[in-house]
């Protein structure tokens, strides 16, 4: 009996966490609200960031260059916790080709919920298409181990 609690549990807290990308609302640089759930059905690369985040400036440009090579294939999305202004021109600096949210207390507590408990930066959470979370990262993600998800999760 324990362990079918513990199983129940658990399996509450997958379905609370798959729930909370995909239930959140955020704005993207027009501040026009975005819902995570237009993206779904495909595999989804959701990336928390600043732009004042160091491993943040390295890893953009090659999430930039998977998302042309993947397009139509994978979706990256970009949450900046960050000003509005500052966003927008680092987004147009390093042409950032994949639609870039942004927030503040909110953008880290659904980061949380997503399992990044200490709030650092960056953070990257992968989703296969049928919505469900295989993977999440804190901390620079090397291109090649991205790479490996993305081709598993295109095949």
């Amino acid at each position: 009996m324990k362990y079918w609690l513990i199983t129940l549990s658990l399996l509450s807290s997958l379905a609370q966490a798959e729930s909370a990308i995909f239930s959140a609302q955020l704005p993207d640089l027009q501040n026009k609200i975005q819902a995570l759930s237009q993206w779904k059905g495909k595999p989804l690369i959701i990336n928390f960031w600043a732009t004042w985040c160091g491993p943040c400036r390295e890893e953009i440009p090659e999430f930039i260059a998977l998302q042309k090579q993947y397009a139509g294939k994978a979706q990256f999305i970009g949450i900046a916790i960050d000003e509005q202004k500052d966003i927008a021109a680092f987004a147009k600096q390093y042409g950032i080709n994949y639609p870039t949210l942004f927030g503040d207390a909110n953008a880290m507590e659904l980061m949380r919920k997503e399992g990044n408990q200490l709030g650092g930066l960056p953070f990257t959470a992968i989703y296969n298409a049928k919505g469900e979370r295989i993977a999440i990262e804190l901390g620079r993600l090397k291109k090649e181990k991205l790479e490996n998800y993305l081709k598993n999760l295109t095949r």
